[in-house]
């Protein structure tokens, strides 16, 4: 009695194995989401995978038994994941249905576009020196990128806030409207 050959994956035997077991895969797949597209993806993806691996089998039977478990387990991620996007759905759309939730979003928005306004009419460092900053950047960062000293940025940033803080005060009145639609 023979011991088989081990299953070395190579580019032909490789199209070998896609072509023998693709469709019945996607069949099995498709027991598991009811979705013949999705099932074909899933499937792809399972070969992709095996492709990438570059592992070597015992035999065919070992082959088949890790390509079943491989799209059974593709499957049930898909599934996992569509019911957790779903709960978030669920719970996410009443929220987003309410007047408070409209409320708060035009408030936030327009407090927004002021602010990027004011931001607007800084001069033109300052501008560069907030803009970093609202996007998470450091003193010491902006300072590198900018060529500047870090005592320059921040006595620029000190006076940017000070300047945004009194053209947002005198719009104060449109936030308070804002807010006392929201009660």
């Amino acid at each position: 009695m023979t011991v088989p050959d081990k299953i070395k994956l190579t580019r032909d035997n490789f199209r070998k194995i896609f072509d023998q077991y693709f469709a019945s895969l996607v069949g099995f797949a498709n027991t598991f989401v009811s979705d013949i597209e999705l099932s074909e993806d899933l499937v792809q993806e399972v070969f992709v995978s095996l492709w990438e691996k570059q592992d070597e089998y015992q035999n065919e039977v070992t082959l088949k038994v890790y390509l079943y478990r491989a799209v059974r387990n593709k499957c049930l991620n898909n599934i996992k994941h569509e019911q957790v996007k779903n709960k978030y759905i669920a719970e996410s759309v009443p929220k987003l249905e309410t007047e408070e939730f409209f409320l708060d979003q035009v408030l936030s928005e327009e407090v927004s576009r002021l602010l990027y306004r004011f931001i607007g009419e800084l001069p033109k460092q300052r501008q560069q020196i907030i803009r970093y900053s609202l996007l998470g950047l450091k003193n010491p960062e902006i300072a590198d990128i900018m060529g500047l000293s870090i005592n320059t940025v921040k006595s620029h940033k000190l006076n940017a806030y000070k300047e945004l803080r009194e053209k947002l005060g005198k719009h104060a009145y449109l936030v308070a409207i804002l807010l006392e639609m929201n009660i």
